[in-house]
């Protein structure tokens, strides 16, 4: 009880003239509420255009959440042609002479898997035994190699037309941690057997697992490695 009136008189000297202390404290009150719903609105502002210009940021290369290395496809086989279907693309695949094959990527929607290029196909024409490897949205992924190891990859933008990438890998592309990247193991020689690998009669080595990132095919190393044997 004997704060009141030192409360009392505190507010009175605070306000004009020392008088109408009540109003004065409603009106102080008022204007604190006011302020705080002034800095919320500005912070809820904030939140909004920041979470607004995150959700414009385009989705390179329509890619879809990871599931597998490559997008699902149906391989429709003949004698010399295998016809690729995916839902973006079409990829005919027509076996050269000897090892390898030639490669003509359209739209799905033209519905057409005629072994010779047509007007505004992607066309990869047989060089080191190329292969069709899988596609991952508007990414194409070509093998070449005559041997089980140290296959060449390469990776192509089929939007722009651009070659990502070109690089050695061995065994099977993996899933990455998210839809922009895809794995590749990547095999070498080692002069001796690495700590905890077995001895498996063949010359020692080790895989190591990078990251490609679809947008731009660089590589970046998963720091993950796996005893392999090499040939």
């Amino acid at each position: 009880m004997r704060e009141a009136p030192l409360l009392n008189k505190r507010l009175k000297l605070a306000a004009p003239g020392g008088q109408g202390t009540i109003p004065f404290v409603i009106d102080h009150l008022v204007r604190r509420s006011l302020g705080a719903i002034r800095e919320a609105a500005v912070m809820t502002l904030k939140f909004l255009c920041l979470s607004a210009s995150v959700a414009l940021i385009p989705r390179p290369g329509n890619l879809s959440a990871q599931v597998g290395a490559f997008d699902p496809v149906r391989a429709d086989k003949t004698d010399r042609v295998v016809c690729y279907h995916h839902r973006r693309y079409i990829v005919v695949q027509r076996r050269a002479t000897e090892v390898g094959s030639d490669l003509f990527v359209r739209p799905a929607a033209s519905g057409r898997c005629e072994p010779d290029s047509l007007p505004g196909d992607f066309v990869w024409r047989n060089k080191d035994a190329e292969y069709f490897l899988g596609l991952r949205g508007d990414v194409l992924f070509i093998d070449s190699g005559t041997g089980p190891d140290y296959r060449g990859l390469i990776v192509i933008d089929l939007r722009t037309r651009r070659h990502l990438l070109h690089t050695d890998y061995v065994g099977t592309p993996i899933a990455g941690p998210d839809s922009f990247t895809i794995g590749v193991w990547r095999g070498s020689e080692l002069p001796k057997l690495a700590p905890g690998c077995p001895d498996t009669g063949m010359l020692p080595g080790i895989d190591s697992l990078f990251w490609i990132d679809l947008r731009s095919g660089v590589l970046r190393f998963a720091k993950r490695t796996r005893c392999a044997g090499r040939t």
